[in-house]
């Protein structure tokens, strides 16, 4: 019988030093950023995205969210599976927003906007999130699908909101 456990456990020693190993030298922060080009000022850009009750119209985050709340600059709502998330405007700045999420009242992601002028009648509107993993394989595993699982819905909202800008004009 010891001779058929012996095998297993230096096996699972031996993954387990590996999984470590990998996860260690894997970056322990992960950016992911999505932008488009708006035929807009710089100012009227950042209003819209500092203006909270305008986020439900372009915002895929706020897709099929139920009970949006806005209170000062504070957006939270609940997920369909009845996670509480939340948006926080910290600042406002001449080239951007920063806007924290936090999701189901505990992860905290770093996020904002930045708007650069690109052209005479175009600005860069660029979302980016950037996230802290900790030192979990997990983690670092998920960091690693992290741009391909949140890149998708950070285009359609750049991509609404371009359209949502246009409309307003």
């Amino acid at each position: 019988m010891k001779k058929f456990y012996k095998p297993i456990i230096i096996g699972v020693a031996g993954l387990f030093v590996v999984l470590m190993t990998f996860s260690l030298i894997m970056p322990s922060r992960v950016m992911t950023s999505k932008w488009v080009r708006v035929a807009q000022d710089k100012d009227t850009v950042i209003n819209v995205i500092k203006d909270l009750s305008t986020w439900k119209n372009w915002n895929a985050l706020l897709s099929g969210a139920e009970n949006i709340r806005i209170q000062d600059s504070l957006l939270t709502w609940r997920t369909p599976n009845g996670n509480e998330n939340s948006i926080m405007l910290e600042s406002v700045q001449a080239n951007g927003v920063s806007a924290p999420i936090s999701l189901n009242m505990g992860k905290y992601i770093n996020s904002g906007f930045s708007v650069e002028k690109r052209s005479a009648d175009s600005v860069q509107v660029v979302w980016y999130i950037i996230e802290d993993l900790k030192w979990y394989p997990w983690e670092k595993f998920y960091g690693m699908m992290a741009a391909d699982m949140k890149g998708p819905l950070m285009q359609k909202s750049m991509d609404d909101l371009k359209l949502y800008l246009t409309r307003r004009q």
